[in-house]
């Protein structure tokens, strides 16, 4: 019997538009926030820290202005980063109606792989109202596809695996949660998704 289910967030709940946010933020300081693919491996690592908290996103900054040779100041950066983040990002209005429906079934908790700016981002726009509890790995120290990140959140629920339902966008978090025995959905698009809780839950 499944008694909670575990959301992701981005390309679920939500879609960001990434290069609509580089846009903006090249546009007013000339710094791109593709980090992946504009900068080398000392700031990809800086950035990776920050998705586990031992790093936060105004390093990731410090490091490429100077690396750019620019002279901002890191608390500009971060607020107005945050702020075009939350602009290029449209919201997933069916999904978030299902999350509603379903927290009078079950209980609803989110998991998102995300930096201190993305979910302060998340929390200014009441996203995470939606949920019972929510969980990041800039909070617990863990990503996704490492599967102790799955087993400290099933001892926060006081849950056992098959007792949860895990939903994510992306195969390696979908096994990572499947090699401890949590049932999973790979999300697709919201049809499928509607379907396949169907298997799980009579809604």
């Amino acid at each position: 019997m499944i008694k909670a289910i575990i959301f992701d967030l981005g390309s679920v709940v939500f879609k960001e538009d990434w290069i609509g946010l580089n846009k903006e933020f090249f546009e007013k300081f000339g710094i791109s926030t593709l980090i992946r693919t504009k900068y080398g491996k000392r700031i990809q690592k800086i950035y990776d820290d920050a998705l586990v908290g031992n790093k936060k996103m105004r390093d990731v900054f410090k490091e490429i202005c100077a690396q750019e040779n620019k002279n901002y100041n890191i608390n500009e950066l971060c607020s107005f980063y945050k702020e075009a983040y939350k602009r290029n990002k449209i919201l997933n209005h069916e999904v978030i109606r299902l999350i509603k429906k379903l927290r009078k079934r079950v209980k609803v908790v989110c998991y998102t792989d995300t930096n201190d700016l993305h979910f302060k981002a998340h929390e200014e726009q009441g996203i995470l109202k939606l949920f019972d509890k929510k969980f990041a790995s800039h909070q617990i120290g863990k990503r996704k596809s490492n599967p102790s990140a799955f087993k400290k959140i099933l001892r926060k629920l006081k849950l056992k695996p098959q007792e949860v339902l895990f939903i994510d966008n992306n195969q390696k978090n979908i096994d990572s949660a499947k090699s401890l025995g949590i049932n999973t959905i790979l999300f697709k698009n919201n049809k499928e998704l509607i379907k396949d809780l169907k298997k799980f839950l009579n809604f």
